[in-house]
């Protein structure tokens, strides 16, 4: 099984943690709070005092539990386990040991000047000590069992994108014609057609189509240029179907070609919003796919649902966010507002091996421009 490149914490990945997990914390701060300044300090407080010192110890052992999971959650984010142990070690012991101290101190300052009790150097250094080791065992507790949930849901998804991958490639060679046997045939359709240029050009698109998604079934990845050369033949193969009805807009400018996609997503995107929505002469599809920031590929329809919709299995858009986590372990954001349904799609990069990055003859060609007659 071919697991993550990079096992990734999630930023909701603390939100796993059950209501038990929340008892023990209340339970935690509880105990702590009255036992530490017993062990703490070498004289027992006496009278209305104790109640203000556990009062105090109360709110230092919220602030200690409650900010040292926050720094460790910021810098878990911050630094790869794998790539970066050492810095990431090296940044939560500084920064803990910084936390601890001035909390403390705060805590001293309150007990000194607000309480109006003495304490000795000795019951200070006890503090800080004391403070440092719990805040320490309690966060090593907490980090062991994030890495693990986290371990364990990376090896999940890690197994369903394995599954579905076997299922694609399965149903691929279940529905998969022989590819001479097709060519063959759609060189024969090509002569029947004789002198129609819309007919000859229409099954050019076809055949271009059909290659192109023979070639990139089994790549991870394929360049931006290909798949919008792709996503150009397959949406003039729809325009033959609805005509005017249909517009799509390409925006992308060739400083964004060398970016990579997941073969076949810009197509199913596009397939997407041609299947939920209604197309016609009153109501036309509206398509635009553009570069937002540089930062993402954008693809955005206006919503007009179909009254009667057509069976989905929603598996067309999550096999896009699966292939994204995998690939880049970037997020596929989809919104829905203001009448437009907007799906956007992070760019990245990836290296290709000479020769083999575009799933186009060599000797491409517009989809718009003239081409070679005999389909190859």
């Amino acid at each position: 099984m071919k697991e993550p490149k990079e096992f990734r914490f999630e930023h909701n990945h603390m939100a796993q943690f059950n209501g038990r997990e929340i008892l023990v914390r209340i339970v935690g701060i509880v105990v702590i709070s009255i036992l530490f300044p017993v062990i703490s300090y070498n004289q027992l407080v006496s009278g209305s005092g104790i109640a203000g010192v556990i009062l105090v110890s109360l709110a230092r052992t919220t602030i200690l539990w409650h900010g040292s999971m926050w720094i460790i959650n910021f810098l878990v984010m911050r630094y790869s386990v794998f790539k970066q142990p050492l810095k990431l070690i090296g940044f939560q012991v500084v920064s803990l040991v910084t936390f601890v101290i001035l909390v403390e101190l705060g805590e001293i300052f309150v007990i000194e000047r607000i309480l109006n009790l003495p304490m000795s150097r000795i019951e200070k250094s006890n503090i800080l000590t004391i403070s440092v080791l719990v805040t320490f065992t309690i966060s090593s507790i907490y980090a062991s069992v994030s890495f693990f949930i986290q371990w364990k849901s990376n090896l999940q998804r890690a197994q369903a994108l394995e599954k579905a991958n076997m299922e694609a490639r399965y149903e691929t060679l279940r529905n998969q014609v022989n590819p001479h046997f097709l060519f063959n045939s759609l060189n024969t359709l090509l002569m029947l057609v004789g002198d129609n240029p819309v007919a000859s050009r229409y099954v050019e698109s076809v055949s271009e189509f059909m290659r192109y998604m023979l070639n990139s079934r089994e790549k991870e990845a394929v360049l931006l240029r290909d798949e919008l050369k792709m996503a150009r033949e397959y949406v003039f193969i729809q325009q033959n179907r609805f005509g005017g009805k249909l517009t799509v807009d390409f925006e992308v400018g060739e400083a964004f070609y060398h970016f990579a996609i997941p073969p076949l997503a810009l197509q199913m995107l596009i397939e997407n919003a041609l299947k939920h929505n209604v197309i016609s002469r009153e109501h036309p599809l509206q398509v635009k796919v553009y570069i937002l920031d540089s930062d993402f590929l954008v693809v955005e329809n206006n919503i007009q649902p179909k009254l009667e919709k057509e069976p989905s299995t929603g598996v067309g858009l999550e096999n896009i966010r699966n292939r994204y986590l995998y690939l880049s372990g970037k997020e596929v954001i989809v919104k829905q507002e203001e009448g437009l349904f907007t799906v956007m799609l992070p760019l990245f990069e990836k290296q290709f091996s000479q020769g083999s990055s575009s799933d186009f003859p060599t000797t491409g060609h517009d989809p718009d421009s003239d081409r070679d007659r005999r389909i190859c």
